[in-house]
């Protein structure tokens, strides 16, 4: 059930009934869409939804970025019978001056800035784009583990996933009458050159509920990739890999109760796997992120993290922090850039950049490389992540850099990035499509170029310095990290399904 906040009880005796969208750009399993009709029909209020775009968020993001959400509102407002209203600007502005007597409704969210709007507005929040609701943790919040594992084995042993939700409509509420404004175009929310398809894209994403759901049918279904899940996510090339889900869930696009309810079917009518249970596990992952959030507040953006200390770990000295940036060939810009002189670190990052997308395995190596091994501020990763990519949200993002800085208590993984290179591109296929300059050096060089002798580097067309960089870092490895965990080598070796329970 949804947890409505204490100002539920202000919104007798409003004029009018507003729900605020954020990020619940949907009409299927949108628990605070809900609560806002639901309000209108019994107030007998006129309805009016509503989408701000705040420029205070939009100069955060890239041009392709900005293009994935004007096609979800677009959606959106389609379908909502075009009764979406639009407006830009300040939020709690445009609402007090154009809306003082409504009651105004939107979707919780955790960190400061939405939760500030929210206050200002008095608005009602509701719980929503979880698995389990906040209100059925078996839990306090405030006694929540802070590592997922203890989190994972607690929620799987005593809650069970409702898919029993409905889609909303406008059935008997009267639309607010009013301008309803126009959705901007992109050259009117950036300066920067519009965003081209790069051929090289793992996918042509499209942001809406529509496009949300064709994906979830395509890959589940259509392509039958689920049942293959747990032994591709790892993948670096090609649309199939992975669910390619996350950009439509971080803007609310789909609910991960629908894919939960998608891959219960496909278990009922096809088969039930360690694959079927591991896309659920990695969207109990997105639940304990914005969990977390909501626990520790703005903790997640503070330099030390949840506990006020740098990271240990194997023969590591507490991490200094620096911030080494604003010049050529400064470790922060040549990480963002591409240009470190690690090519499996260079790959992923170009890759980012150009198409918004970046697997989870690189993601993780990056995310290490930098404050790990460069020893730069965490933060300024998450804050390129949240400039460019395109599943961003502001929970899964920061607490995964705290995770990968060591900063939030549990176990600090320090990856190998050329070993991890050997693992899961061993052919070197993904670093010469986002390096080319790489190309021609045979494999045995092609995750450390500086190995090759300067004839080498002459007869493969690739001098390091000229063509491709010099190392921003000489890479120190401390403890040997086995590419696969071992908890998920005995997941593999155990498994016999029934890990999590669905009612509905």
């Amino acid at each position: 059930m949804s947890a409505l906040t204490a100002s539920a009880l202000s919104t007798v005796g409003k004029a009018m009934t507003i729900h605020l969208f954020r990020f619940d750009l949907r009409l299927h399993d949108n628990q605070a869409l809900t609560t806002s009709l639901n309000n209108a029909r019994q107030t007998q209020t006129p309805f009016l939804p509503l989408y701000i775009f705040d420029p205070a968020q939009l100069s955060k993001q890239s041009p392709s970025r900005l293009k994935f959400l004007l096609e979800s509102v677009s959606t959106l407002r389609t379908s909502l019978q075009n009764n979406l209203c639009i407006r830009i600007g300040d939020p709690v502005q445009i609402i007090s001056e154009e809306f003082p007597e409504a009651a105004i409704f939107t979707q919780l969210e955790p960190c400061r800035d939405e939760r500030k709007i929210s206050q200002s507005l008095d608005a009602t929040e509701i719980h929503g784009t979880y698995l389990y609701s906040p209100s059925d943790l078996p839990f306090p919040l405030s006694q929540m583990p802070d590592v997922f594992t203890p989190f994972r084995s607690k929620m799987e042993k005593s809650k069970s996933i409702d898919i029993n939700f409905t889609t909303c409509n406008l059935d008997n509420v009267v639309i607010l009458e009013c301008d309803k404004g126009k959705i901007p175009e992109l050259s009117e929310l950036t300066s920067q050159p519009l965003p081209t398809f790069d051929s090289r894209s793992v996918l042509n994403f499209t942001g809406g509920e529509d496009k949300a759901l064709e994906r979830v049918n395509d890959y589940i279904f259509k392509q039958d990739n689920l049942k293959n899940y747990f032994n591709t996510r790892n993948g670096l090339i090609g649309a199939t890999y992975s669910t390619k889900l996350s950009p439509w869930l971080a803007l609310g696009c789909l609910s991960p109760r629908y894919v939960a309810k998608m891959v219960k079917k496909y278990e009922q009518e096809r088969v039930e796997n360690k694959s079927t249970y591991w896309l659920i596990f990695e969207l109990l992952v997105r639940d304990f992120c914005r969990l977390f959030a909501l626990k520790h507040g703005d903790k997640i953006f503070l330099l030390d993290g949840i506990l006020g200390r740098r990271a240990h770990g194997g023969h590591q000295n507490s991490v200094k922090w620096s911030l080494d940036t604003g010049y050529a060939n400064s470790k922060a810009d040549s990480w963002k850039e591409g240009r470190t002189g690690y090519p499996f670190v260079d790959a992923n990052m170009r890759e980012l950049k150009a198409t918004g997308f970046m697997s989870n395995r690189g993601r993780q190596n990056v995310a290490s490389f930098l404050a790990l091994d460069l020893n730069q501020d965490w933060r300024f990763g998450a804050e390129h992540f949240e400039e460019y990519l395109l599943d961003y949200d502001i929970y899964s993002n920061y607490v995964s850099w705290c995770m990968a800085a060591g900063m939030t208590g549990g176990r600090v993984n320090k990856f190998n990035v050329i070993k991890q290179a050997k693992d899961y591109d061993p052919e070197g296929e993904y670093v010469k499509l986002w390096c080319p300059e790489l190309s021609s050096v045979p494999k045995e060089y092609i995750f450390e170029p500086w190995k090759m002798s300067k004839e080498k580097q002459q007869e493969y067309n690739c001098v390091v310095g000229r063509d491709y960089p010099e190392r921003v870092v000489e890479m120190k490895v401390f403890k040997p990290r086995t590419d696969k965990p071992k908890k998920e080598k005995k997941m593999k070796e155990k498994y016999k399904g029934g890990f999590y329970k669905v009612v509905g």
